[in-house]
């Protein structure tokens, strides 16, 4: 059972304190302003005792601090009277401050607080009473006046001294003027404070805010006044009983602004009277972030909190993998050892995301600590709260990866941990943007990895494990780290997203598979990758302007219809190149527009060639589940289905198509080809090692993109006759090693099909078997055809086969016959006229044979791959004289006959009307056709001696019957009338 069912979720128990919701997360009046509670020029709430000892987390070392402050001023003890604060802007000073004027102007209602308590215990240890007796409070806030000027709340006073005596005498004018008339001096001092008869304390907050405009030229001269009066100060507390003066001074190193010469002296100049005079403390410490973080932000539990459990969850579900590969490489005090008592004192906070704020972050000399974290964390717990209130996942505790970047990213950038860098901030804000995510979380690659593995079905039981991952990966690659090291090992990237309610290595696995999407070669653009040689590897993100950012930025410029482009360019070389035993490549680019017509798309398809014809993978692609479209067209092209085109060699045609998923494959290859092609025009030619490694790039994603590409062309489709019918099958290859677009594999797997031979793999006995299942003997040229147009016959590498098998033939049982029946005389393969139409190849007769066509009233159906459309004798023969017995010696063939002038012979045939409804007379009229076919055969025209044609059919059909006769009469320039008839 999951830790998510046993142990309550954390936004169950801890409630936002009103004034953080309120705040919008923005933190607010959290940020604490002495100014604000004593002067009450705002109506903050930590003006009031009981809110301020709420939302203070009792550390030791703020009770410590406390205490010192009240035995100086509620006994006569003569213990150390000058505190200096000086820790890093946010370092908690303010709010210390806060509580002394609340511990000193009403100790009745501190002391009665759960701090108070604590404050009073520690403060009489060894047997001390303490009594306050209502302590006059002097509260010089020096980041809210200037020198030289006087505001409302210190009368006329324009300097530290003018201000300290004013607050002292409460605004009384003469007792004011009588002091200031005795001057800055001790003695003044003294008297001043002993008059005032009660205990003080002198609270001076943020004096260098006050340093820095009085070294400016106009007042520098009255600097060393208020140097005097501040040393005379610190010498008159240390002197007086029951004063204690506590200033606030921000060492220039840590003050992020820096000082001139002028303030740094006098800086310096106190700094050297604090040493002698007092102590200079911090108020709190890094191991205490996480519980004053807690107390700012959630309203106080009464009951224990269930984080004992929770971290008891957490060690169960660390098994397997998870032990050794991931907790057990993080080092001491980080993996499952202590675990439990770790979360307890970081509930709801992940022990690993403060222990980096705390001895990591809070290192920076310019983050702002306790103030930076609580702004990060309000935002932070908030979103998180709001999610889990809406029912949508949450993290069980708030790690490394769960700054929401979408809400909490400014808050990063502006905590002080780039040192204020300008160019930083927008370098790091582009990172997030683009790599992790955008702030409507609808963009970035981490966005887009985790809907890549969810479509996979990599299952990590969390929505965004990616973006999750990507975002402790940036939080640890803000600062150096620990032996001068940036980033994260994979262990600590894997700890990120680790959830309790893990059960097995499938979630490992899964965590696995997102570390690895993430440091892929397209997985984050600015992810750089450290080896170190007796360390694990490192990874970070940077800023830093390198090839993986260049290509990242490369990638984001480059279409879609760029990417589209090169594969179909890549995928047609590769096709032209090796077109293996076909005759023909012809690549069939996508139409232009929705309106263009198959024939059109089609037309230079149909050819009397074994043809490789490859498709556009941008309009043609199978198996992606909605490919109807495509097989309707691929159908359509060899003759078949709804939108059958007319075409005559369809069964020599091999259609080679795209796979539709490793077409996208293919598609990121070429999108990876153009951007580094991007990344080389912008590389600088001095630039000479990123040059290399860029055309190194170029070079590996160029091969990676042929060999895509030839994977993504799986599928090829041919004609095929099952018994009475004509279907297209569709193959595909499943060795990773073939390719349709290698016209070699394509041949080689249509042999095994036994849809086509190899070289002199052709028998005779074959054809004489596909001969004998026509009706009539067939003329060399039908039967070359048929190798081409009738799917029952195989695909040939060359005529020069078909010649030889014929050769074989007649070398047997079988015979050339002319049309008057005479058996041609052939002594060698090269002697076949191929394209003859005058002669027939039949068995040999034992008899005579009779004229094959006298008495024949039939004619065979050589069918087409177009869907079984007759195919008409060729237009192209040799004349039956090439098949007579050679001429012997002495014949009168041999001898010059002279020859007397031509004769021209007018010959005028007319057939009016004539019915072709039955089969005999259409064949009668075809016999006709035939020998007006052998009188115009181009291949024989050289040795006749036409002259003129003249030509005129009427021939009456139904509307679509006609086929190609209106076409071909057209192209010879022959004038077409059609006319209704009502026959």
């Amino acid at each position: 059972m999951s830790a998510q069912k046993t142990v309550p979720h954390w936004a169950d128990v801890l409630a936002l304190r009103p004034e953080v919701r309120a705040s919008d997360g923005s933190v607010g009046e959290l940020q604490m302003s002495l100014h604000k509670a004593v002067y009450q020029t705002t109506d903050v709430p930590y003006r009031k005792v009981n809110y301020y000892a709420e939302i203070t987390e009792p550390t030791p070392n703020l009770v410590g601090f406390f205490a010192r402050v009240a035995r100086r001023l509620g006994t006569n003890g003569m213990g150390t009277a000058l505190f200096h604060l000086d820790q890093g802007m946010g370092g908690g000073k303010s709010h210390a401050l806060v509580g002394l004027y609340h511990m000193a102007n009403a100790p009745a209602e501190f002391f009665a607080t759960e701090l108070g308590q604590a404050v009073r215990e520690e403060g009489e240890q060894g047997g001390v009473s303490l009594d306050l007796k209502s302590p006059k409070v002097v509260t010089l806030t020096a980041d809210n006046f200037s020198p030289g000027r006087p505001t409302e709340v210190f009368g006329p006073a324009v300097n530290l001294f003018e201000r300290f005596i004013w607050a002292l005498v409460d605004g009384n004018m003469d007792r004011f003027k009588h002091y200031v008339g005795m001057g800055p001096n001790k003695d003044t001092l003294r008297t001043a404070l002993s008059d005032a008869n009660r205990p003080v304390l002198v609270l001076l907050d943020e004096l260098m805010d006050y340093v820095l405009p009085l070294s400016a030229p106009k007042y520098v001269e009255t600097m060393p006044d208020e140097q005097a009066f501040l040393s005379a100060l610190m010498d008159a507390c240390d002197d007086i009983p029951r004063v204690s003066f506590v200033l606030v001074m921000i060492r220039s190193e840590r003050d992020e602004r820096g000082y001139n010469l002028a303030a740094q002296d006098f800086r310096q100049f106190v700094a050297d009277r604090v040493v002698r005079n007092g102590l200079t403390i911090p108020v709190n410490e890094p191991q205490d972030f996480s519980s004053i973080i807690r107390r700012r932000l959630f309203q106080t539990v009464k009951t224990n909190l269930p984080s004992p459990d929770l971290g008891r969850s957490y060690i169960r579900a660390a098994t397997g993998p998870y032990t050794t590969k991931v907790f057990d490489k993080l080092g001491a005090n980080r993996g499952v050892v202590g675990f439990p008592q770790r979360v307890e004192k970081s509930y709801p906070f992940h022990p690993e995301l403060m222990r980096l704020v705390q001895e990591e972050w809070s290192l920076v000399q310019g983050f702002q600590e306790v103030r930076s974290t609580v702004a990060i964390f309000a935002r932070t717990a908030m979103h998180w709260v709001d999610e889990h209130k809406a029912g949508r996942w949450s993290p069980t505790l708030v790690g490394v990866g769960d700054i929401p970047l979408t809400v909490a990213l400014e808050q990063v950038l502006s905590s002080g941990l780039l040192m204020g860098n300008d160019r930083a901030v927008q370098g790091w804000r582009a990172v997030a943007g683009t790599d992790i995510t955008s702030s409507d979380k609808s963009h970035g690659r981490a966005v887009a990895i985790d809907i890549e593995l969810r479509n996979l079905g990599v299952e990590s039981r969390q929505p965004a494990p990616a973006v999750r991952m990507a975002t402790a990966l940036m939080c640890y690659s803000l600062v150096g780290r620990a032996q001068g090291r940036r980033g994260a090992t994979k262990a600590e990237l894997l700890a990120s997203i680790f959830e309790p309610s893990f059960f097995g290595t499938s979630e490992f696995n899964a965590a696995e598979e997102v570390f690895n999407a993430l440091t892929a070669e397209e997985g984050l653009g600015a992810l750089s990758t450290d080896t170190p040689a007796n360390a694990a590897a490192r990874y970070s993100l940077s800023i830093k302007q390198n090839l993986r950012m260049y290509f990242t930025a490369a990638k984001a410029v480059v279409q879609r219809t760029e990417q589209e482009s090169l594969l179909w360019n890549e995928a047609q070389k590769i096709a032209q190149n090796s077109k293996g035993p076909f005759e023909q490549v012809i690549t069939v680019n996508r139409p232009h527009g929705d309106d263009a017509q198959l024939g059109e798309v089609f037309d230079d398809v149909d050819s009397n060639a074994t043809r490789l014809v490859v498709l556009d993978p941008r309009r043609w692609t199978l198996l992606n589940g909605r490919d109807n479209s495509s097989r309707t067209e691929i159908s359509a092209l060899f003759g078949l289905g709804p939108q059958a085109l007319t075409v005559d060699n369809a069964a020599s045609c091999i259609v080679a198509c795209v796979n539709t998923q490793q077409r996208d494959h293919a598609r990121k290859r070429a999108w990876e080809v153009l951007a580094w092609r991007h990344v080389l025009q912008q590389i600088s030619d001095d630039a000479v090692d990123d040059l290399v490694q860029a055309r190194s790039k170029l070079s590996a994603a160029e091969a990676k993109l042929k060999e895509a590409v030839l994977k993504a062309y799986r599928h090829y489709a041919y004609l095929l006759r099952v018994g009475e019918e004509l279907v297209v099958e569709f193959k595909r290859f499943e060795d990773d090693g073939k390719s349709a677009l290698h016209g070699q594999a394509v041949w080689d797997q249509l042999v095994e099909n036994g849809r086509a031979t190899r070289r002199g793999g052709l028998g005779h006995e074959y054809l004489a078997a596909l001969l004998q299942n026509f009706d009539r003997p067939l003329t060399p040229r039908e039967v070359v055809q048929a190798f081409f147009k009738n799917p029952a016959f195989p695909l040939v590498t060359s005529i020069d086969e078909i010649r030889r098998v014929m050769f074989e033939l007649i070398e047997g049982d079988w015979e050339l016959v002319d049309s008057s029946g005479s058996a041609l005389s052939v002594q060698s393969q090269g002697q076949i006229q191929i394209n003859s139409i005058a002669v027939t190849l039949q068995p040999r007769s034992k008899t005579a044979p009779e004229s094959p066509h006298a008495e024949d009233g039939h004619d065979a159906d050589i069918t087409s791959g177009g869907g079984g459309q007759q195919i008409q004798p060729g237009t192209s023969s040799q004349g039956a004289s090439e098949y007579a017995p050679q001429s012997q010696p002495g014949d009168p063939a041999d001898e010059n006959v002279p020859q007397g002038p031509k004769v021209y012979k007018r010959y005028m045939l007319e057939l009016a009307n004539r019915s072709i409804t039955s089969h005999e007379k259409r064949e009668e009229i075809w016999q006709l056709l035939r020998e007006l076919a052998k009188a115009l055969d181009p291949a024989f025209l050289s040795e006749q001696d036409h002259q003129l044609i003249d030509l005129k059919v009427t021939l009456t059909t139904a509307d679509g019957d006609e086929g190609r006769i209106v076409t071909k009469g057209q192209e010879i320039g022959a004038r077409v009338v059609i006319e209704e008839d009502d026959f």
